[in-house]
């Protein structure tokens, strides 16, 4: 899958020596975008965006990534993957969604269980999903956490990167 990437309170020259960045890279790239994805994993075939999160934890899996890593039991925080102290979110829920997350990186940055925070979203979720029923609206999405991220005023290294469809 193709991407775009947006970094905050973080540089691009810095990331380049985090080798766990490159494994992301590679786990995107490994998955790929479809119209109409799907998978089937011990017989139960996945759709849309349960494909693509299941897809993608396959990949994380195969380089050693933790799933579901607990950053706080009470509220209970919990991500997507995490290794070393890379903490991913994959968000392909509602807008409000973004700020859950935001308030997960900066607590694990605060409390020093993580050092940089990496989300992924769609870049336009209608066209990144276009079998999904017109009824799911106001989905998070690359432009719209980017304006969010910019605007909040705690600085937490966060990367955003943004799937393309096509």
């Amino acid at each position: 899958m193709k991407y775009v990437t947006e970094f905050f309170f973080c540089s691009q020259k810095l990331l380049e020596h985090v080798p766990e960045l490159k494994e992301i890279y590679s786990c995107i790239e490994s998955v790929p975008w479809r119209d109409n994805f799907s998978i089937t994993i011990d017989g139960v075939i996945y759709q849309h965006q349960s494909a693509y999160n299941r897809a993608l934890g396959l990949e994380f899996a195969k380089s050693s990534w933790k799933s579901e890593p607990l950053l706080c039991d009470n509220p209970r925080l919990i991500g997507d993957f995490q290794k070393n102290d890379i903490f991913v979110e994959v968000q392909f829920g509602n807008s409000a969604t973004l700020y859950r997350d935001y308030y997960k990186f900066h607590y694990g940055v605060l409390h020093r269980l993580l050092s940089l925070a990496v989300l992924i979203v769609p870049v336009r979720p209608t066209e990144f999903f276009p079998t999904r029923p017109k009824s799911v609206t106001n989905m998070a999405e690359f432009d719209l956490a980017c304006r969010y991220f910019n605007l909040l005023p705690l600085p937490v290294p966060i990367v955003v990167i943004g799937l393309l469809h096509g």
